[in-house]
């Protein structure tokens, strides 16, 4: 029986619902395992630096079994302390004895997490080092925002597992089962999409609403900067890029849209949370304006967009979901 006009849907009701109904994600048990593991090199990463070599694979592989040993954190002090490290001074991670224990102790807690060991037990060092390292780099004077959406992530991750291992959830005392896994994945997706709003308020409350108005002189502030580059450091580099801020300033309309777009985009990322289609909506879109800034300004939000296509988009299983549904086609018959 269809469904009489009057009470058929609207298109735009049809599209908000496709777009935006809830759904649960059913992740299958081989995309558990694999963000398990495409995280906790991502983690690693904050201490090895392999994934600058994404492209030359030996040379990755060389940087993740060498790199670690090489890190060295050389700071002695917190003259600007930052977090924490308002409360505690987190200098002892200077000491090579010290640093040296607690990262040879990530690199083997990563790897139990990878192979499936509970992250309650498995990321606790990872967590806690990743985030007193930071907190004590961000401690100088100066704030790095490289690995933050990768370290709320891993909180999320950790949290997950002690809330499951609270409430009695967990089937096992040790290993992470798949169930234990999803909810994992879900509270790191649920971390960034708030990381993103945060950041849209912030953007709203430090330009005092006018954000969207002032994107199109963004332009500007990249000019200045490839300039201060070259006569800081002498990079002739930093000008060959000042066609594109030049273009940009010449199109103020264009500016605006390129940048102003990301705020919505941040502001409502929540709603990637929705579904599978929600999600890849908006990490491609986001992925893009990290790119345009990445064209612009040189700063390659890697882990951002890595997380991005990991948690919001994996690639993978729209393949496999396309793969499979195409085999369940029926044949026709000539």
């Amino acid at each position: 029986m269809s469904t009489p006009p009057a009470d058929r849907p609207s298109f735009i009701q049809r599209t908000l619902s496709f777009w935006f109904r809830k759904e649960d994600f059913k992740m299958p048990a081989w995309e558990v395992v694999l963000l398990r593991v495409f995280l906790a090199l991502l983690v690693w990463d904050t201490h090895t630096g392999w994934i600058g070599f994404w492209t030359q694979p030996m040379q990755a592989l060389h940087a993740i079994l060498h790199n670690g040993f090489a890190a060295d954190i050389t700071y002695t002090a917190q003259p600007h302390p930052n977090g924490i490290a308002m409360w505690f001074d987190l200098t002892f991670l200077s000491n090579d004895s010290i640093e040296g224990t607690l990262r040879a102790l990530t690199a083997i807690s990563l790897l139990l997490y990878a192979i499936g060991i509970a992250s309650e037990w498995s990321l606790a060092i990872p967590t806690l080092f990743g985030l007193a390292a930071a907190t004590l780099n961000n401690s100088q004077g100066s704030i790095g925002h490289t690995a933050q959406g990768l370290h709320l992530v891993l909180l999320m991750l950790w949290l997950a597992g002690i809330y499951q291992r609270i409430t009695a959830r967990s089937k096992s005392w040790l290993w992470g089962g798949l169930d234990h896994g999803r909810i994992e994945m879900n509270w790191a997706r649920q971390g960034l999409a708030a990381a993103y709003v945060v950041s849209a308020i912030t953007k709203v409350v430090n330009s005092q609403g006018l954000w969207f108005a002032n994107a199109q002189y963004f332009s500007l502030h990249l000019l200045k900067n490839n300039g201060m580059e070259y006569h800081d450091r002498l990079e002739p580099a930093a000008l060959k890029m000042d066609w594109l801020p030049a273009v940009l300033m010449d199109h103020p309309l264009a500016c605006q849209f390129l940048f102003g777009i990301a705020l919505p985009l941040e502001l409502l990322a929540f709603l990637g949370l929705q579904n599978r289609r929600a999600a890849a909506l908006f990490g491609i879109g986001l992925i893009c304006f990290h790119e345009t800034v990445t064209l612009l300004t040189n700063l390659s939000f890697i882990l951002n967009k890595a997380l991005l296509l990991a948690l919001f988009i994996n690639p993978i299983w729209w393949l496999v979901a396309g793969f499979q549904r195409a085999k369940s086609r029926p044949q026709r018959t000539a």
